[in-house]
């Protein structure tokens, strides 16, 4: 019997157990897979299978099914799976639906990504405006929440409970001279977002600029991001917020018709009909 390189590579076992345990199911249901029937599709010795098994359930990739006998797709790989969906579908849905708003307005647009367990955010892509003065934002990094319009609009939105969860875990950390440290001043800004349905800042991430944001809830009935408009200080007059509310409400809504999701009911009725 030939060799399978993998047998000498750990990683590459893991990877091929996971893959054969995802493919060879059909239907909506993964299959559930026993050692020696698993070893045999894989050409792996049941010893060594066992192994990488109890390795990858170590990690919660797999587990063992409701017999005991077999195994199963575990709930850490079905975590970062949806993860990974969530901010595909929330890339591909608001390319399209950003370039429409950067139309309307010729300033920027952002989309942010939130993570529940990092409790932190990053902003997947932009859409950029025509004119040739403009700041650089770095993209799929991840950044506090509680700075800025983009993050505020994702933490006022968010049960009480998280929103103590991510000042507990990371602290408020001052980015800028404007950004919110006190948790009480910053409490009393989540409020003021939640009550107007927007978040607006100048200079707390990034020194220089103003910005609107306003959050995106995903099908699972949970905030997943944010859309935000943004632009240099030296073009913005007070007057341009309540217009840019309305489109970044408007167009945030559209992403989330897209994903199939919709706002709470209480922000649906007084936000998206004013």
């Amino acid at each position: 019997m030939s060799i399978n390189p993998a047998q000498r590579d750990g990683l590459g076992k893991a990877i091929q157990v996971i893959s054969r345990m995802v493919d060879g199911s059909s239907g909506d249901q993964l299959k559930a897979w026993g050692v020696r029937q698993l070893a045999q599709e894989l050409w792996l010795p049941p010893a060594t299978l066992y192994r990488t098994l109890t390795g990858l359930m170590k990690h919660g990739f797999v587990q063992r099914s409701a017999d005991g006998g077999h195994y199963e797709i575990g709930a850490e790989f079905y975590r970062l799976a949806l993860k990974v969906q969530a901010d595909f579908a929330l890339r591909n849905v608001g390319v399209p639906i950003m370039r429409e708003l950067v139309a309307k307005c010729n300033e920027a647009a952002f989309l942010g990504f939130y993570d529940s367990s990092r409790l932190e955010m990053m902003f997947l892509t932009y859409i950029d405006s025509s004119h040739p003065i403009r700041y650089i934002v770095p993209m799929n990094e991840w950044i506090p929440v509680h700075a800025g319009a983009s993050g505020l609009a994702i933490m006022a939105f968010l049960p009480e409970e998280e929103r103590r969860a991510i000042v507990k875990r990371h602290g408020l950390p001052r980015i800028t001279e404007t950004t919110i440290t006190d948790p009480v001043r910053l409490e009393q800004e989540l409020a003021r977002v939640r009550a107007r349905g927007y978040a607006f800042s100048h200079g707390q991430r990034t020194k220089g600029s103003v910005a609107v944001g306003t959050p995106i809830w995903g099908p699972n009935g949970h905030v997943i991001g944010e859309l935000n408009l943004s632009l240099p200080e030296n073009r913005f007059d007070e007057k341009m917020v309540p217009t840019f509310a309305k489109l970044v409400i408007r167009y945030a809504h559209q992403i989330m018709e897209k994903l199939g999701a919709k706002p709470p009911r209480e922000y649906h009725t007084r936000h998206l009909h004013t």
